[in-house]
């Protein structure tokens, strides 16, 4: 296992940081040895560039990241550096412009009167919707790529509201708070496009662990080769996916991210050293 390279693709909220207060120092430790062994740590996440860089500068690390749900991929010569693009960034989206005026256009209007964006939101109902305080509620809302929502509606109507959206080349993603609207993008699809790089032109063997526990994830779980799921408190989340494969952790994040990642790298028979 030591000639492959091990990646852990991870969500963040609900999944490495604290579903309620986005705290992870209970884990910074155990993180940082991660990365001392080489395994290489990819944020792939629904938040945006902004929110990660804060994540990464309580982390003290620069490291290649995912962000909008699968929008773009950014630190590029992180991953390896003989990947090239410019801006050293894949971008997998339309601009957010784009993306509503496709919306305004295309959908219908009785679908559109159940969208409340909260870019039309109050500033308390943001933060109350998002479990944001006043510092970090503008890092959230600085977004590229999607449009995050609250959507009124039953299930039979939400499914009718994704096929819509399909239907003109977007996805509706369900996230652990809100939803986001968003080109047909996704994690999984970001995830396998690097991976596919890495394996089909640098000749790379890697090994991928993905880190989730919202239908936003679902995407990326599908396609690793081991998949881990955080619970969230008092929720049963994700119960649905019966691959046998996956690993469940006992306890919510950040602890659990922990857990996972114990397991997923002894199955591998992959130590850490200093451990």
């Amino acid at each position: 296992m030591k000639s492959c390279q091990i990646f852990i693709f991870t969500d963040l909220d609900g999944s490495l940081l604290n579903h309620n207060n986005f705290e992870f120092k209970e884990i910074k430790d155990f993180i940082l040895d991660c990365i001392k062994n080489g395994i290489k740590i990819i944020p792939n996440t629904s938040k945006t560039n902004s929110e990660i860089q804060v994540f990464l500068d309580q982390l003290g690390q620069n490291l290649p990241f995912i962000v909008e749900n699968g929008a773009a991929i950014h630190n590029l010569d992180l991953v390896h550096p003989k990947i090239k693009f410019k801006n050293n960034s894949i971008i997998f989206s339309r601009s957010l412009s784009e993306i509503f005026e496709q919306f305004k256009k295309n959908i219908p209007i009785d679908f559109q009167k159940r969208c409340f964006f909260l870019k039309d939101m109050s500033f308390i109902e943001q933060m109350k919707i998002l479990g944001l305080n006043k510092k970090n509620l503008p890092f959230a809302l600085n977004r590229y790529y999607s449009m995050p929502l609250v959507f009124e509606g039953s299930k039979e109507i939400i499914n009718e509201f994704t096929s819509l959206l399909k239907t003109i080349g977007m996805k509706l993603h369900e996230g652990g708070r809100v939803y986001n609207i968003s080109d047909d993008c996704s994690k999984g699809k970001a995830m396998k496009t690097l991976i596919e790089i890495l394996e089909n032109d640098l000749d790379y063997k890697t090994h991928t662990i993905v880190i989730g526990d919202s239908p936003n994830d679902i995407s990326m779980l599908k396609v690793c080769d081991q998949p881990c799921v955080i619970p969230l408190p008092n929720k049963n989340n994700l119960c649905h996916l019966k691959d046998h494969k996956i690993i469940r952790a006992t306890q919510s994040a950040p602890m659990g991210w922990e857990e996972v990642v114990r397991a997923s790298l002894k199955k591998i028979n992959f130590e850490l050293e200093g451990y």
